[in-house]
């Protein structure tokens, strides 16, 4: 970039005559150092690098220096990746009173201590990635001084100093919040508490067995529920108006989500854990009149565990209706799964696509050409829906029975 930076045609340095933004622009493709470097060029050059809208740094010499600079020059976006450290550390107190901050993502041994009260007023995304509290206060510090925020993931870790993480932001759109598994999980007494009554996403995916309370009267639009503990009868109001829902379907959540009247219900996909899970699917379908897209996963259902098949009383509304599109994925074959498939199939009028994909480990035992033939033999009451059939390998089974290359 030196030699470019004097490049001369017939005497005159033609790269200086270009305007800024096109400078900024050839600046964008060349590593931070060297783009801060091309102030010395010349004075066309001094000032240039500064107009770059997002400087990626990677240094191994952690210095909270750099951080409140770019506070002081007005920073809209932050992203903090704290790749090793002996120990959590601190960033600059002025980072949590910036005015221009428009999104911040932190992560990892990042210590979040609020120590004057934060204010970021125009914070609208906002990740907390495996970092650490000073305490709860800390916590509630934070989230408290954005008015406006809209978006908020979270990931926690075991050792975050937070027992009870309450989400109480009034404008909060979207929610995404992974608690990652505890080994103690069973003597857990923490808790996650929202309060967001314009809430419309919520993502939770905790298996660390605290509990689960929305407070406010938000009328959720999506939703991805996966826990392990029982959830409470309040929830039932706020998931009803559902349009979107991914559910871990277990013991504990089951006796809530059969209960519910999912009127406006148009998508939904369910991760059997552990569980008897083809009646109460079959409740939910029930439940569901406006239903047009069914998911069901089972990748994480143990191949072994015993499932039952009872014939429901009456045919439910949405299959003779709406319901457009069937998925399955890890089909195993068994008798029962074969007769839900054989159900759906010849009651399903609307149904114009069906994609199933053959668990691993019936591919790796040569069952795969038997179970799609079974599957297409199936009587369907719709002709014109297409039926797909996908090979999908689980590297887990290949590694517990041996890389054998007559399977491939």
């Amino acid at each position: 970039f030196l030699t470019l930076g004097y490049m001369r045609i017939e005497g005159k340095n033609m790269i200086n005559n270009l305007p800024d933004d096109l400078l900024v622009h050839i600046l964008l493709h060349v590593p931070i150092k060297d783009a801060v470097s091309t102030m010395i060029l010349s004075k066309r050059w001094r000032s240039i690098w500064t107009m770059l809208p997002a400087l990626d740094y990677d240094d191994s010499d952690i210095d909270g220096k750099w951080i409140a600079n770019a506070v002081y020059r007005k920073i809209r976006e932050l992203i903090f990746i704290l790749n090793w450290s002996a120990k959590p550390i601190n960033l600059p107190n002025s980072l949590y009173t910036c005015d221009t901050l428009v999104s911040l993502v932190l992560s990892k041994k990042i210590n979040v201590e609020i120590v004057t009260p934060a204010c970021l007023p125009s914070l609208t995304r906002l990740w907390l990635l495996s970092v650490v509290f000073k305490d709860e206060d800390s916590l509630v510090g934070l989230l408290s001084s954005c008015p406006i925020l809209r978006n908020l993931y979270v990931v926690r870790r075991n050792e975050d100093n937070v027992t009870n993480f309450n989400v109480k932001i009034y404008f909060l759109e979207t929610l995404v919040y992974v608690n990652e598994y505890k080994e103690d999980f069973e003597d857990s007494n923490g808790s996650l508490v929202i309060n967001s009554p314009t809430l419309k996403t919520a993502i939770i995916c905790d298996y660390s067995g605290d509990s689960f309370l929305i407070e406010n009267k938000c009328f959720l639009d999506k939703a991805s529920i996966k826990v392990l503990n029982h959830l409470g009868d309040d929830i039932r109001i706020f998931i009803s108006s559902l349009i979107r829902l991914d559910v871990l379907l277990n013991n504990p959540t089951v006796g809530c989500f059969t209960t519910i009247n999912f009127s406006q219900l148009i998508e939904r996909r369910i991760q059997p854990y552990e569980f008897d899970w083809l009646k109460p699917l079959m409740i939910l379908v029930q439940n569901s009149p406006k239903l047009k897209v069914l998911l069901i996963d089972v990748m994480d259902q143990d191949d072994d565990f015993p499932i039952s098949w009872h014939h429901p009383g009456s045919v439910p509304k949405c299959l003779l209706t709406n319901l457009e599109i069937f998925e399955w994925k890890e089909y195993g074959g068994k008798f029962e799964e074969k007769e839900l498939v054989k159900y759906i199939f010849a009651n399903s009028r609307c149904l114009k696509r069906a994609a199933i994909s053959i668990r691993s480990k019936c591919i790796l035992e040569g069952k795969e050409k038997t179970m799609v033939d079974e599957l297409k033999s199936m009587p369907r009451i719709s002709e014109s829906h297409a039926l797909m059939f996908e090979t999908v390998i689980d590297w887990r089974d290949i590694y517990r029975k041996g890389f054998n290359a007559a399977t491939w």
